[in-house]
């Protein structure tokens, strides 16, 4: 399995860090953060998630990835054969859901999560006063237009995902990587995440959470952060000073102080 999901184990320290990127990203969207934490004697798995390269299409299956439970099986399943228990697990975006999942399911596979810009829920629900960024009637119209037009929504949505700052690059790397997925899988696995509701297992964590968030995120308002902290139960929540939604892109160094500080004082090294 570790083949399908182009798996690698870094470092040789005793306590093991598993990343799990976003979507329209793969696992080198952790580059900066693997070098911090191996350099201080962290031992790191990194893993692309199922047809997020064109190495793991094979292992992307329509009916078991329609929701993210099957992405959180296949988590599940790829730490078992790695021998992995116990660890911290850094998740972003849809990789973050992803892991609260994996944790939920299979207790004792994690014993923190990091989490950055991550959301509970992505549409609003007024009955429980939750804010989520988007009514039903505008992810239903971003999907449509996905579908619609796949390139012309990715050069859209790319630089807007990405955020105004002094990286434009940014926004040129992701809207790359929009483009080069399989537009059909792309849309499958975007609308999975943005329908997806995880208020029930966020509020069951019982790991100690950090929630680390941008000034201004177009997907996750800080209203849709401080909820995933407040009933999370987090230990440390912060909002770096950045904009967009790739803190750990826009401002790495701040990531990894934050990253290595959780794990300093939550994990034993």
């Amino acid at each position: 399995m570790a083949h399908r999901f182009n798996a690698h184990v870094l470092g040789e320290g005793v306590r093991t860090v598993v990343f799990g990127h976003g979507f329209g990203t793969d696992q080198t969207s952790w580059d900066a953060q693997v070098r911090s934490l191996v350099e201080q004697g962290y031992r790191v798995v990194l893993f692309d998630f199922a047809g997020a390269t064109p190495g793991t299409l094979a292992a992307y299956q329509p009916a078991r990835h329609a929701s993210l439970y099957g992405f959180a099986e296949d988590l599940v399943l790829l730490l078992r054969e790695l021998g992995v228990s116990k660890a911290s697990y850094v998740g972003h975006s849809l990789g973050a859901a992803i892991g609260i999942l994996a944790c939920h399911g299979e207790p004792g596979l994690f014993d923190s999560l990091q989490l950055l810009a991550a959301s509970a829920r992505y549409i609003d629900d007024p009955a429980q006063h939750y804010v989520g960024g988007f009514s039903p009637q505008e992810v239903d119209s971003l999907l449509d237009t996905m579908h619609g037009d796949y390139v012309a929504w990715a050069n859209g949505f790319g630089p807007l995902a990405a955020g105004r700052h002094e990286k434009p690059t940014l926004a040129i790397d992701f809207t790359r990587r929009l483009l080069s997925l399989r537009p059909d899988v792309a849309c499958a696995v975007f609308a999975a995440a943005m329908r997806s509701d995880l208020r029930a297992e966020v509020e069951a964590i019982r790991v100690p959470l950090q929630v680390l968030q941008t000034e201004s995120d177009v997907a996750v308002p800080l209203a849709a952060a401080n909820w995933l902290a407040e009933h999370g139960r987090a230990r440390d929540f912060r909002v770096i000073a950045t904009r967009g939604h790739f803190p750990q892109l826009a401002a790495p160094r701040a990531i990894n102080a934050a990253l290595l500080d959780f794990l300093h004082v939550h994990t034993h090294c």
